[in-house]
């Protein structure tokens, strides 16, 4: 009767004599576990940081629409600029202005005072004609609500102010 001889490679050994080294079953599902609770915790985030963004885009798109429509008051020529009526504008959502409140995200409300009190002496004030208020609101009205600015419209908006002065006589 011949051996019963195990089958071997012929240079068997080069071979390791142990088992290769792996990761257990529950090693596995522990790394998994660890891992998705930090995404759960980063996706939690997620929602408020997109929140945080938009204002953060909005205040700086506002704030270039009041730049501008300031920059254009200071341009004019101040008679032209104390006759100006009440006027709505509208701009996109990078600021550029539009011609249709359909196509708007912004809308500007740009009301000029003519005569801005100034203090005078014994704590009063006196209104003088070489300085006029130009009053911005600013409203981010996706809805595009016909009225922001009224009182029972629910938009929120900014009231900014800029003072400009007649340069000649």
């Amino acid at each position: 009767m011949k051996p019963i001889t195990p089958m071997f490679c012929r240079n068997s050994w080069l071979l390791p004599t142990s088992a290769p080294a792996a990761f257990s079953l529950i090693e596995v599902v522990l790394a998994i576990g660890i891992v998705s609770f930090a995404f759960v915790g980063m996706f939690a985030l997620l929602p408020a940081g997109m929140t945080i963004f938009r204002q953060a885009i909005d205040n700086s798109i506002g704030s270039q629409i009041v730049q501008r429509i300031v920059n254009e008051a200071q341009q004019t020529d101040f008679s032209a600029l104390i006759a100006a009526p009440v006027t709505t504008r509208y701009f996109d959502d990078q600021g550029n202005e539009v011609t249709a409140a359909n196509n708007s995200l912004y809308t500007a409300e740009v009301s000029v005072l003519a005569q801005t009190p100034v203090p005078a002496p014994q704590g009063t004030t006196r209104p003088t004609a070489s300085l006029a208020t130009v009053t911005i609101k600013l409203a981010n009205n996706p809805g595009r609500n016909a009225a922001p600015f009224d009182a029972g419209s629910k938009v929120p908006y900014g009231t900014y102010f800029a003072y400009i002065a007649k340069s000649s006589q």
